[in-house]
């Protein structure tokens, strides 16, 4: 009898990722939100390297056209409103303010839109444009993207666990491209340069 109990278990084991599989296939698209933007380690370290004097206020665009987040029965959504440009706000302001650069009344603001929201089976590309401004002169201006490619899997589950994971990292790649840039770095000693004119 416990051996049938131990078969019993594993079977039942085994089955309920296939069965949520099948019921995510039948069912119908379902929506999912992504996880809350959370600061990466590279992210902080480059960070790091900014003057102390280096703080902006965030402001962001309007979503793009023709964004793709779904893979296959899973849609992913940004948390809260729906909004990937909030989204995009939210993680830079986590990424500032963790590092100690955000000041919502700062003289100097980053501006960021994004152009491109592709999340696919296997694969997510990011695009946003990215504007420093400082009394009216804009010290940074650049077009960057991020793609990210991960394995596939046969169970429906699985691939939905990796999107919903890879939509979240995508936007720490993004702005690791945005605070690696060498120019990014120079125009946030130009900021700070200026903030201590004035203090």
């Amino acid at each position: 009898m416990p051996v049938r109990i131990a078969c019993r278990n594993v079977v039942g084991a085994l089955a309920a990722p296939a069965v949520l599989a099948v019921t995510l296939a039948l069912g119908g698209c379902v929506t999912q939100p992504v996880p809350h933007y959370q600061a990466s380690v590279a992210n902080q370290m480059t960070l790091a390297r900014l003057p102390r004097d280096a703080r902006f206020r965030v402001t962001t665009g309007p979503d793009p056209a023709g964004i793709q987040a779904q893979v296959r029965s899973m849609r992913y959504a940004a948390p809260g409103n729906g909004s990937w440009s909030d989204y995009l706000n939210e993680a830079i302001r986590t990424e500032l303010t963790t590092a100690g650069h955000y000041d919502a009344n700062a003289l100097a603001t980053l501006d960021a839109t994004l152009t491109d929201v592709r999340i696919s089976d296997g694969q997510a590309e990011l695009g946003g444009r990215f504007v420093i401004r400082r009394d009216q002169s804009i010290v940074y201006d650049k077009a960057l993207r991020a793609n990210a490619q991960w394995d596939t899997h046969f169970i429906g589950m699985l691939v939905a666990a990796d999107g919903l994971n890879q939509a979240s990292a995508i936007f720490q790649s993004l702005l690791r491209q945005l605070f690696d840039d060498p120019e990014f770095a120079a125009a946030g000693r130009r900021v700070a340069n200026a903030e201590a004119k004035i203090q």
